[in-house]
């Protein structure tokens, strides 16, 4: 198996961390990405595994005590959604937080709704890569909880204008501005205008995290 930064390379066992230890899986076909992202964990104390793809993920078998998979959408041989798609078929409870790259936000949407747990779009800041994988770890089954969040998103959409909330939907479908104006009969510019309103009202600065509160509203479905 070709893992390039990971416990066994280094010469020590994975298998010896007690259960609840909160082991990190990176799975990334960019080695510099793989390598930098294992060193920045292990320096936050989490045990690492990496993998160059999703296939070797499959093949392997992993501890019970794995609290986050970090998951690269673009890569070869079976890309991220395939590789969560056959995670799902093995009714697998890893919980993911997927890679995604500029642009890519219908993938990341795809992915949420297979159940990843979270996503990221490259290029993170530190800072954020350890928010998701502390809230990915420490993420609930709770119905009362899910909820909970599901209620709150509701209320923040709510805040929205009925334009407003259809360029979000437009955004969760990954189409770019120009593409949205076209649609709803507007200039690129009012639809840019309308994307800094709703960001403000949803109490978000990133359009990634409007797009977390847009999927737990369920506004991809209305």
């Amino acid at each position: 198996m070709n893992m390039c930064y990971d416990m066994v390379c280094r010469g020590e066992d994975w298998r010896r961390y007690m259960p609840g230890s909160n082991l990190i899986v990176v799975v990334d076909d960019d080695e510099s990405v793989r390598l930098s992202t294992a060193l920045l964990l292990e320096q936050t104390g989490h045990p690492v595994l990496t993998f160059a793809s999703g296939d070797e993920l499959l093949a392997t078998q992993l501890p019970s005590q794995v609290g986050c998979v970090l998951l690269d959408m673009r890569m070869p041989g079976s890309n991220g959604l395939e590789t969560m798609r056959a995670l799902r078929q093995r009714r697998s409870s890893l919980n993911v937080v997927v890679l995604t790259g500029h642009g890519d936000i219908e993938l990341a949407v795809e992915a949420m709704k297979l159940g990843a747990a979270d996503f990221l779009q490259k290029p993170y800041s530190p800072a954020r890569l350890i928010e998701a994988i502390t809230n990915c770890s420490r993420k609930s089954s709770s119905a009362a909880d899910r909820d909970m969040v599901a209620r709150e998103a509701r209320q923040k959409v709510a805040l929205l204008s009925e334009r407003q909330r259809a360029v979000l939907r437009g955004i969760l479908r990954g189409k770019q501005s120009k593409i949205i104006a076209h649609e709803l009969e507007l200039s690129p510019r009012t639809v840019e205008t309308y994307r800094a309103q709703l960001l403000s009202k949803l109490g978000v600065r990133a359009t990634a995290d409007a797009v977390r509160i847009a999927l737990a509203a369920g506004l991809d479905d209305i």
